[in-house]
């Protein structure tokens, strides 16, 4: 489940109509900021873009009547070409950050990428991460996943034992030869885990939430009405999680 709402920019909606907004409709087309390196969200090849957030942009484009053009960015550049003005909105797999608000508007989340237990799928005992009490818990080293699990240890004093390694694949291996009980791990890399090994599961709720959101500037208040009214209408009519379902 995702949480859909009007983001920080429900006062600003009564600005006077924005000029981003206006050249939108002038011109017919809604330019999207996309670091395309990093699938299954965006992909660029041979000047082709393909994913998740590219169905999504898409689609929004289609629904406010606009042809969508994409910007393909670093993501460490995202914003400063935002606020640059090479691209409109930013579509990809962005997650919430609370020190951009007083630059960029951001929308309700669209997709939660927090971290969740992934178990072998005949292991019964392990329904949620209340359950990891004396379990041997694999993550990957640094990761936000790592994170998550030392406060379940520290601060939830749940009993569990931590095995931090190099790469997700390595926890995963680690599940599968029996050397751990459960991996944890950001929602897209364990929905490509259990693709990619059916004999693993995700189970339960994410550990903490992580949306992925859109950003457009402040400046654009007309526009980010707009593309979050349309993801409001995604999310309620199911299009969003029909979309989860195909790329993940």
């Amino acid at each position: 489940a995702v949480a859909v709402g009007l983001g920080g920019g429900r006062k600003l909606l009564e600005r006077r109509a924005d000029e981003t907004w206006a050249r939108c409709q002038r011109e017919g087309t809604l330019r999207v900021g996309m670091d395309a390196s990093y699938p299954p969200f965006g992909i660029e090849e041979g000047g082709v873009f393909w994913g998740y957030d590219v169905d999504l942009a898409q689609e929004i484009g289609r629904r406010l009547g606009m042809r969508v053009v994409f910007v393909n960015i670093h993501f460490d550049g995202l914003y400063d070409a935002l606020q640059a003005g090479r691209c409109d909105v930013l579509i990809s797999a962005l997650p919430y950050d609370s020190q951009r608000t007083r630059d960029v508007i951001f929308t309700g989340g669209y997709f939660d990428a927090g971290p969740v237990v992934i178990v072998r799928r005949d292991d019964r005992r392990i329904q949620a991460y209340t359950d990891l009490q004396d379990c041997r818990v694999a993550v990957e080293m640094g990761s936000q996943a790592h994170q998550e699990v030392r406060l379940l240890r520290d601060r939830r004093r749940i009993a569990l034992t931590i095995e931090a390694v190099r790469t997700s694949d390595e926890a995963f291996d680690l599940l599968q030869a029996g050397q751990a009980d459960a991996v944890v791990a950001d929602t897209v890399t364990a929905r490509a885990a259990v693709r990619a090994r059916p004999e693993l599961a995700i189970r339960g709720a994410p550990l903490a939430s992580e949306p992925f959101v859109m950003a457009t500037r402040q400046d654009s208040p007309q526009l980010y009405a707009a593309v979050n009214g349309a993801l409001i209408a995604l999310h309620e009519e199911g299009w969003l999680a029909t979309l989860a379902e195909r790329w993940l």
